[in-house]
């Protein structure tokens, strides 16, 4: 949840708090049965095939899990869309030495003018906020497993942090 929270401030402009929000849990829960179903579709033969598969429950609970994901991007690229409609909003945005993600694929315009399509901004936006922080969530893990099993590289990652803070407490840009 702490890294979807991280991927939707820094990458969607987001503003609330993912990790109390019911909508964003329903999201997560629909990425864990994704992942759970692909690699149980991957261990399958019988599911090898896409018509049986699509008829089986596993397909419709994937077809399900989809929906619910593709729902809450929806969600996400509507909220900003709204908020960039406020004249003040754009010109802050457009001000900004770097816009995040969104913003940039919301103000961007195809070789013939044309804004993108709501099915790219969705897949685009799907790619990025699935695999931005299921994939961070896994690495974040990893690390934590390996520092604690590995206690003198615990060690000089902590004086490394601590040389970088110095007297304070919390990093800052």
């Amino acid at each position: 949840m702490m890294t979807l929270d991280t991927v939707m401030k820094c990458a969607f402009s987001y503003q609330g708090s993912v990790q109390v929000d019911e909508n964003s849990r329903s999201y997560t829960k629909a990425v864990e049965d994704l992942n759970n179903l692909t690699f149980h579709r991957i261990r399958s033969v019988f599911f090898w095939n896409n018509t049986i598969y699509k008829m089986s429950s596993d397909g419709r609970l994937f077809h399900h899990a989809c929906q619910l994901a593709h729902e809450h991007t929806d969600r996400v690229i509507k909220m900003r869309k709204a908020q960039l409609q406020n004249e003040e909003e754009l010109e802050k945005v457009k001000k900004k030495r770097r816009l995040d993600f969104l913003d940039i694929l919301l103000l961007a315009k195809m070789e013939d003018g044309k804004s993108l399509s709501d099915e790219d901004l969705r897949a685009e936006v799907d790619t990025f906020m699935f695999e931005g922080h299921d994939t961070t969530a896994s690495g974040l893990s990893w690390i934590f497993y390996a520092l604690a099993t590995h206690p003198e590289h615990q060690q000089r990652c902590r004086e490394e942090v601590q040389s970088v803070l110095g007297d304070g407490t919390s990093v800052t840009w």
